[in-house]
């Protein structure tokens, strides 16, 4: 009876301790982006920067062509997106200056006015996209995908 108890123990510590363990890398908590009210966006603006990182009207394009539009939406709706955890990752937008990111505003006017909503496209590839309560940038995509910044310039018709 003693051994089966000490084996029982035994097991109990190997089950806690397995338990407690873990593959030394933190869970990402991590959701899909859904950009609301998708069918309202109209219009599209695009800002980049030249070689000095300053932008200018020949590195901004309005797109006014509504098909156009919701193809980009759903290119980058349902992105797989995580909020920042360290200051390294929240720094990344700092990209912005560089040549070859964009910021993109979606409005249902042409001014951009009433109805707005704003996607970071880095160089890298990493996405940010606003809290719609909150109206700042709070959410970047998990994983980098340059692939798909290409397809997204492409699109739009972006060589600046």
């Amino acid at each position: 009876m003693r051994i089966v108890k000490v084996v029982v123990c035994m097991l109990a510590i190997i089950m806690v301790l397995t338990g407690c363990g873990g593959d030394g890398k933190s869970k990402v908590n991590t959701r899909e982006i859904i950009i609301p009210k998708t069918e309202f966006y109209k219009y599209l603006y695009i800002q980049g920067v030249n070689d000095q990182g300053v932008s200018t009207e020949k590195t901004g394009k309005l797109i006014k062509e509504p098909a156009k539009v919701q193809d980009f939406i759903r290119m980058v709706n349902r992105s797989v997106v995580m909020v920042p955890k360290t200051e390294k990752q929240a720094s990344i937008v700092k990209q912005l200056d560089k040549h070859g990111s964009y910021i993109v505003a979606l409005g249902d006017t042409e001014k951009m006015d009433k109805l707005t909503y704003k996607i970071y496209m880095l160089k890298d590839g990493t996405l940010f996209f606003q809290d719609t309560m909150k109206k700042e940038m709070t959410y970047m995509t998990v994983k980098k995908e340059p692939k798909k910044l290409e397809e997204m310039k492409k699109l739009l018709g972006v060589k600046f």
